[in-house]
């Protein structure tokens, strides 16, 4: 039998974290808890160097093409 305590808890989707059932964003990672999460929170973190370089570079060029104006 699971006890009461254990029942007012749930885990994060996101990094597994055991947090009550209450919570609106899980402590460890930020992730938002509960109803529909549209976009993941941290997505820059999966950004490879190349898409961070892409990324500056497209800046650049947009800002020179802004000044050229």
């Amino acid at each position: 039998m699971v006890a009461p305590e254990e029942k007012k808890m749930k885990t994060c989707p996101n990094c597994g974290e055991i947090v009550p059932v209450k919570t609106k964003v899980c402590p460890n990672c930020g992730q938002i808890l509960g109803g529909r999460n549209k976009y993941k929170q941290n997505w820059f973190k999966e950004l490879t160097p190349t898409e961070i370089f892409l990324i500056i570079l497209g800046s650049i060029m947009l800002g020179v093409f802004l000044v050229a104006l």
